[in-house]
């Protein structure tokens, strides 16, 4: 892999206030044998001259098959983010990572699904 450039994607696109369809590729070095970091050099390519505010060009580049693009495929403007879209940020913006949870609460959660 290209880590630079797959960082650089990701950022962009988590930046972009709004839906972004991303498609990247990470070999498993593990299980995969065949389609090696070799292969994916050979058969995938970034998108460049491309407009990712073009829907119809999106999907036309994303069903290419003799070569495969990476990037940033489709941004859709009027779409609200993911954390827009999530209740846990409509009584409190702050990240849920920096949240204290309430214990009591919790615990009920958990007794009330087994």
């Amino acid at each position: 892999g290209d880590l630079e450039q797959t960082v650089e994607i990701l950022k962009e696109a988590i930046r972009y206030k709004g839906y972004a369809l991303v498609d990247i590729f990470q070999p498993c070095v593990t299980f995969n044998k065949v389609n090696t970091f070799r292969w994916f050099k050979e058969k995938t390519y970034y998108l460049k001259e491309h407009d990712p505010y073009d829907r119809l060009a999106a999907f036309e580049q994303a069903v290419q098959t003799e070569k495969l693009p990476l990037g940033i495929f489709y941004k859709h403007p009027g779409k609200e983010t993911f954390e827009e879209g999530i209740k846990a940020y409509e009584v409190d913006k702050t990240p849920i990572i920096e949240r204290i949870p309430d214990r009591q609460r919790l615990a009920q959660l958990i007794k009330a699904k087994r």
